[in-house]
């Protein structure tokens, strides 16, 4: 479960919708005041979507319904023939994104590649266009948190992620599934951080660093001859490309995982999930990353960032993770500047309340089903919760 606090422009993929707050606002004002059991209001959006190959913006029509009950007032609206409501959780409809060592699974994704959705009544909506409903009312202006599954393929290697660091990007990985063709064993791992014992063989950092960057040099160049040839590659250079492969990664760490750990990637930190490890990731909204190695052809960039990287990269190695139980049954995993994670752990029948949050809340099912207000949410499914349910008082759109 992630949640979102801080407004960080510079990260803010979520699009905004022109003329929304105000109007809306004023409307629920005059519908309150006016007495009446129920009340519309429409208005057109303006939709900027500048995520797109070719920037654009989309005009919609939308209808907010506004009811008086004994639970008190309901709002929700109507955008391109689907009802969407606005005072509970949503399901989020996740799209899959193919990557060359397996795939992702973004619910919360808004670019490009692909377009999370969330579930109405009839159908789907574009997650653009729910948020674009009432921005303020539903996420508070934040930048959206990246909820997603990563789900590599079983074969070493070739479902072995990219060795990357980040700048900026925070990440939290859960594991949920071990292959147990890949890791007879039940524990698999992940490459995370630089061989203390390689690093103090070297007479400084420097000297370190220096090698390991003429390592990853060496095996690139083979990599490259491998993936340009018009040809399948000899023997011999499979072989060399798996002696240099092994020679480069002497100078990494590999951590062991089990089902329910969690790994918290600091910035700074070479990391690569190691194939058949399958986890949920929250993430900060920004797809900034440094590729250092990769044992397959990089699609989504001609170059490696190999001597940016190995110039920054952290070589300490990471303080374990420590989790703060600030409720009975509920951790605290994380707290960045972006976006923070709980954890609940709860038993058939057990009720817990959502943490308050200014921003919104992204919750996910991760062991079993969950009952999240209306919603029953199975293994793997998650939900969007508007930050105004969450926040004491809330008032307007």
């Amino acid at each position: 479960m992630a949640g979102h606090g801080k407004n960080s422009p510079e990260l803010d993929t979520v699009p905004k919708s022109s003329g929304t707050e105000y109007a809306l606002s004023s409307a629920m004002d005059r519908w309150r005041e006016s007495g009446n059991e129920t009340g519309e209001f429409r208005q057109k959006l303006t939709i900027p979507r500048p995520w797109r190959p070719t920037p654009d913006e989309i005009e919609v029509q939308a209808s907010y319904h506004f009811q008086r009950t004994a639970e008190g007032h309901r709002l929700g609206a109507t955008i391109d023939g689907h009802r969407v409501p606005l005072d509970r959780p949503v399901r989020l409809q996740p799209v899959q994104i193919p990557k060359p060592w397996g795939k992702e699974i973004w619910y919360t994704g808004i670019e490009a590649r692909g377009e999370s959705r969330i579930e109405t009544d009839t159908g789907s909506l574009p997650l653009s266009q729910y948020l674009a409903l009432a921005p303020r009312l539903l996420y508070g202006h934040a930048p959206l948190t990246l909820l997603k599954i990563l789900a590599p393929r079983p074969e070493p290697v070739l479902g072995d992620l990219y060795f990357e660091m980040h700048e900026i990007k925070q990440e939290v990985y859960v594991v949920t599934h071990v292959d147990q063709g890949a890791w007879p064993g039940g524990t698999g791992g992940i490459r995370f951080g630089m061989n203390q014992a390689a690093r103090r063989r070297y007479g400084s950092d420097a000297a370190f660093r220096s090698a390991f960057l003429a390592a990853v040099k060496a095996y690139e160049t083979v990599r490259r001859a491998i993936d340009d040839a018009t040809a399948a590659p000899d023997p011999g250079m499979r072989s060399r490309e798996a002696r240099l492969r092994t020679a480069m990664e002497r100078f990494s760490n590999i951590e062991p995982l089990n089902v329910g750990d969690v790994v918290v990637v600091p910035t700074r930190v070479p990391h690569s999930l190691q194939h058949g490890v399958r986890v949920v990731e929250f993430q900060t909204p920004t797809y900034e990353r440094q590729i250092i190695s990769f044992a397959q052809r990089v699609l989504t960039q001609s170059h490696w960032d190999s001597d940016t990287a190995i110039r920054n990269m952290r070589l300490d190695p990471p303080s374990p993770p420590s989790f703060e139980t600030i409720a009975p049954g509920w951790q605290r995993l994380v707290t960045f500047e972006d976006f923070s994670v709980w954890r609940a752990q709860v038993t058939s029948g057990d009720t817990v309340s959502l943490p308050n949050h200014p921003s919104y809340v992204i919750c996910m099912a991760v062991g079993g089903a969950i009952q999240l207000g209306p919603l029953e949410l199975a293994a793997e499914q998650a939900a969007f919760v508007p930050g105004w349910l969450l926040r004491s008082s809330p008032k307007g759109a």
